[in-house]
């Protein structure tokens, strides 16, 4: 049961890592594109 909760709090801290990050790495990757 603890290895769920372990696995269930790692997604949802990679989940909100990559919201933040995406929007970043699209103007990132539109800038190098150009």
């Amino acid at each position: 049961m603890i290895k769920t909760l372990v696995g269930g709090v790692l997604a949802a801290a990679v989940t909100a890592v990559l919201v933040q990050i995406l929007p970043d790495l699209r103007r990132y990757l539109r800038i190098r594109s150009m």
